[in-house]
């Protein structure tokens, strides 16, 4: 992810598991699994804030990858006219 944040730290299934479980024993035990995994949710939450283009709507997403593809089409066409020009053309 952007944030660099380690895989297992945005993996919600084993303390909703561990929630679970504690359900069966102790309710304080309980509170703290529900607290622990509010705290992934929020640490997950901040990770896609981060993310870059997330302030875009999905329509202006769409329109500037389609103007970077264009870009990119055009600068591999330039380069390719590049290395088809020979040395003389390239000394003129």
């Amino acid at each position: 992810m952007a944030a660099n944040v380690a895989e297992n730290e945005l993996n919600f299934l084993p303390s909703i598991y561990e929630g679970i479980k504690s359900i069966e024993k102790d309710s304080h035990d309980m509170n703290q699994k529900l607290t622990d995994l509010k705290s992934q949710f929020q640490k997950a939450r901040e990770c896609v804030d981060k993310l870059p283009g997330v302030q875009y709507s999905k329509e202006e997403q769409l329109k500037r990858i389609d103007i970077l593809r264009k870009q990119l089409i055009s600068k591999q066409e330039l380069l390719q006219k590049y290395r088809n020009l020979t040395n003389f053309d390239l000394e003129t």
